[in-house]
């Protein structure tokens, strides 16, 4: 396969540096490494928030195998030019590996390739890069498992017929577009008409200024499908005073997993879903980026059905709760809905990320 002569030469460039790390350090010291953390956003945006956070903790756990990892991160602010210059500063400052969440899905083969000649560990996080002309891997979430699983509780819910807002992410962003592909599947089994469309670009205000102007429109509708901020989409209904949607989802906030618990206290008065999409990803990615420094090699099967040639590993949400689940004391992570909800900040987002051990033993021989 493709991808073997790839991780033949780039993981050769890293077990020279791993070797030349570990012949510097005595037995029980660490082999220092730099690490890189490239984002398309951050201000304004709690995924994105999370995402930086779990890069700091996974980057401070990796003392526990014997590294000890400085770690920076660079904002694009969806530029590609700028995400272009920040990569190319990386290189020249020999940073060991880079985890970029791309801010498009094209456009970076010739910055790929120069880090993989340096012999850094490149991986995307979250995004899917989709050249198929570099050989790169990609570590995300199943996109599109998350608006197939809002868009279907929607229809069990609301019922064949039933009128809905689709308010999705950011048009052209490839993770947004797995997800609408979850979703208009779900539409179509569950017999759903969408009467009103927009993007809130993961922007919280505009999630907000999104729904308003649909409700300011007339346009009748029984639930709102949302991708993530539905909190902020929720808002709306309040700042216009009219009656909550039957439905709404889904968002991964404590603001969200509260409000949804508030409003629903005394009775089911608008259904929903909570799904993580979360954001240790990168986290995630990072610990990918060691079992490779490594000179591990992956093992068969493990990329996502019909997108072996982009070098997707798709990891799968761990949280999944309805308005139902709270009626029925169902618990989430061994505890009540209620304190699970109430232990995260309002601007938190749920998340989780696999450990070095976690994703040796998972996805590498």
């Amino acid at each position: 396969m493709k991808v073997r002569k790839l991780f033949a030469i780039v993981l050769a460039g890293a077990m020279i540096l791993a070797f030349a790390g570990t012949a510097m350090a005595g037995e029980g010291e660490t082999t220092s490494l730099k690490l890189a953390s490239h984002n398309a956003v951050v201000e304004g945006n709690p995924y994105r928030v999370r995402y930086e956070l779990d890069m700091q903790e996974a980057a401070a756990d990796a003392i526990n195998y014997g590294y000890d990892v400085s770690y920076n991160s660079f904002v694009a602010n969806w530029d590609q030019s700028t995400e272009t210059q920040q990569l190319q500063n990386s290189i020249n400052e020999g940073y060991d590996i880079i985890v970029n969440d791309p801010v498009a899905t094209t456009g970076l083969d010739p910055i790929i390739e120069a880090a993989q000649d340096a012999g850094i560990i490149y991986i995307n996080a979250d995004c899917a890069y989709m050249s198929t002309d570099v050989d790169v891997l990609n570590i995300l979430t199943d996109q599109e498992y998350l608006g197939y699983k809002t868009g279907s509780y929607a229809g069990e819910v609301l019922g064949e017929g039933a009128k809905v807002v689709m308010i999705a992410a950011l048009e052209g962003n490839q993770a947004n577009t797995d997800r609408q592909r979850g979703f208009e599947k779900a539409i179509e089994e569950n017999g759903l008409e969408v009467v009103a469309t927009g993007n809130h670009d993961w922007d919280t205000t505009l999630s907000q200024q999104t729904m308003a102007e649909i409700l300011n429109s007339g346009v009748e509708f029984d639930g709102v499908l949302v991708s993530q901020c539905a909190e902020n989409a929720f808002e709306a209904f309040d700042a216009a005073g009219v009656a909550y949607p039957k439905f709404i989802g889904f968002g991964d906030t404590g603001a969200y997993m509260q409000k949804m618990l508030d409003v629903n206290k005394d009775g089911v008065v608008t259904s929903y879903i909570v799904l993580s999409n979360p954001p240790g990803v990168g986290a995630t990615a990072f610990n990918f980026a060691l079992n490779l420094y490594e000179g591990k090699e992956l093992k068969d099967g493990v990329f996502a059905e019909g997108f072996e040639d982009t070098h997707q590993i798709w990891i799968q949400s761990k949280v999944c709760y309805t308005d139902q689940d709270v009626v029925n004391g169902t618990e989430v992570d061994g505890k009540s809905i209620e304190e699970y909800a109430n232990g995260y900040e309002a601007g938190d987002s749920i998340t989780f990320w696999l450990t070095k051990q976690e994703v040796a033993d998972t996805y590498f021989k």
